[in-house]
């Protein structure tokens, strides 16, 4: 991809008007970089006849991380990502903590972009949808053989599960097309939360306890399923142990709602 931000402008204006009479949305730029989609973004929506042609503002954190938002009030798309490495690792936490870190490369101004465990995909999914505001996160990619960066590792007639299936599974199995991010906060260092409202009512916080040691938080949840009264819903653990496993029921009393968060977990709260 060598256009400019310019050329990119004119390309939109050329082929908009067709690509909208045929029902087709169109998508740009997906820039290498978070930070160089921005200068795509700010460009497109400085012409105002651009800016009309474009549903969707798409970029990759290859080059530096999507953590903060694109300047458009249009929707946003992560639309690739597959972290580096040159290993087949299908840990949740890294084969070690140290091992992990490494596998991390800086992104501009020292913000991290890969690590390949399963953890750091939940993390970089979070940090997605909490601090970008992306309404779509596209992993790269499902399967392949050898040294993949894949979800599944494809091996003759076997194959092999990597944790970072099930860290994406936690966000896409609950989290259904026109849900609606809500805020959510736990106030607990380490923890990061992000909840979601589907279509069918149904409820669902994804708490990710990046911190080593236990944590016990909890919710008041406002409107809506539980909200100032009593509900119940499952509870869903992601760790080195746990693959999406139901661990518990949710129980929402007086429209609060606690939680047991161990360490370095993904915890998936699905209320009804």
């Amino acid at each position: 991809m060598r256009f400019t931000p310019e050329q990119a402008v004119e390309v939109i204006k050329a082929i908009g008007p067709a690509v909208r009479r045929a029902g087709i949305n169109l998508l740009c730029c997906d820039a290498a970089g978070w930070d160089e989609q921005a200068s795509f973004s700010a460009a497109i929506e400085a012409d105002g006849t651009a800016a009309d042609q474009v549903a969707v503002h798409t970029g990759h954190p290859y080059v530096t991380p999507s953590d903060q938002p694109l300047p458009t009030t249009r929707r946003t798309w992560m639309s690739e990502w597959s972290p580096n490495g040159t290993t087949w690792n299908e840990a949740w936490d890294g084969q070690n903590k140290a091992a992990a870190r490494s596998a991390s490369v800086e992104g501009g101004g020292g913000r991290r972009v890969g690590g390949y465990d399963g953890l750091a995909v939940a993390e970089a999914i979070h940090t997605t949808l909490a601090d970008a505001g992306a309404s779509g996160y596209v992993y790269w990619f499902g399967a392949s053989v050898g040294a993949t960066r894949g979800l599944i590792q494809l091996d003759g007639p076997d194959y092999h599960v990597s944790k970072r299936l099930w860290a994406l599974a936690a966000y896409s199995r609950f989290i259904r097309p026109g849900a609606v991010r809500v805020a959510a906060d736990s106030g607990a260092d380490g923890v990061k939360t992000t909840a979601f409202r589907n279509r069918d009512g149904r409820r669902v916080l994804e708490i990710l306890n990046t911190g080593e040691e236990p944590v016990r938080t909890g919710y008041a949840l406002r409107g809506g399923a539980g909200g100032g009264g009593d509900a119940r819903g499952a509870v869903y653990r992601t760790d080195e142990t746990h693959s999406l496993s139901r661990v518990g029921t949710a129980r929402v009393r007086d429209g609060r709602l606690a939680v047991e968060l161990p360490g370095r977990s993904l915890t998936t709260v699905v209320l009804r």
